[in-house]
């Protein structure tokens, strides 16, 4: 029940924010159900593929597939390296660089809701002919690095990255990451699966209920507006990090 309910948890902030609030399944399973960080970033990945999936199925008119594609090459190429590198480093190093990450999530977010410019605002339509491989390469590498090194999808970097950096409007960016985040999702974890022994019946039940929260944080993002929605992500993000971040140094 308890893993049911840990589920939907993650899953609802992920139906409300998209693919960068799969980032609280770690902390859901390292302290909720007192698995090791090394084990709960590579179940992680398997509701932060599968969501991303489910959504990028649902959005699929939307995804730019060759962008998504190229940007995805470059991001598996990295996310075996943070595999390797977070085997290496101790556990209470590991989950003070996730709070890390948490709380640089939660600023952002809350950047984001007070912004009174959307990202998309001077960039309406998708204008191919701006793209450029090498402007969208270190945001792939780095992302690649994340999800191989904290389990995380990474969507908070990459949807800003092919909005910006690609002239891509909102909407497209969105669907578009959820498609990169699979990918490379699916190849974090065929290395990691090779490294530690997976618990199936907990990753289903965990999946399951991430589902169920991300359809039902899909039906109230579409009933309150997206700076409120980014801004709650923000708080449990802020709060979640503060604690990991004290873990690991006092507790």
């Amino acid at each position: 029940m308890l893993i049911t309910l840990l589920g939907i948890f993650s899953g609802l902030l992920l139906g409300l924010t998209g693919g960068g609030g799969a980032i609280v399944s770690v902390p859901a399973l390292v302290y909720g159900l007192h698995i090791p960080m090394q084990v709960a970033t590579t179940l992680s990945l398997f509701v932060v593929g599968g969501s991303a999936m489910l959504g990028a199925y649902l959005k699929r008119k939307e995804v730019d597939w060759k962008k998504g594609i190229i940007f995805a090459i470059f991001g598996g190429l990295a996310s075996p390296i943070g595999s390797y590198l977070a085997k290496h480093v101790n556990e209470d190093v590991l989950i003070g660089s996730f709070a890390i990450l948490m709380l640089l999530v939660s600023f952002l977010m809350i950047r984001k809701s007070m912004s009174k410019n959307n990202l998309s605002s001077k960039n309406n339509r998708i204008n191919y002919k701006a793209y450029s491989i090498w402007q969208t390469l270190p945001v792939a590498l780095i992302t690649g690095l994340l999800t191989g090194f904290f389990g995380v999808g990474g969507g908070f970097m990459i949807v800003p990255a092919l909005v910006l950096l690609n002239r891509m409007e909102n909407k497209s960016a969105t669907a578009t990451s959820l498609f990169i985040i699979t990918l490379i999702s699916l190849i974090s974890i065929m290395g990691k699966a090779q490294e530690i022994e997976l618990d199936f019946n907990l990753i289903i039940i965990f999946m399951t209920g991430s589902i169920v929260g991300m359809i039902i944080g899909n039906i109230i993002s579409q009933k309150i507006s997206s700076q409120l929605s980014q801004r709650i992500f923000a708080i449990v993000a802020f709060i979640l990090g503060i604690y990991m971040l004290l873990d690991s140094l006092f507790l």
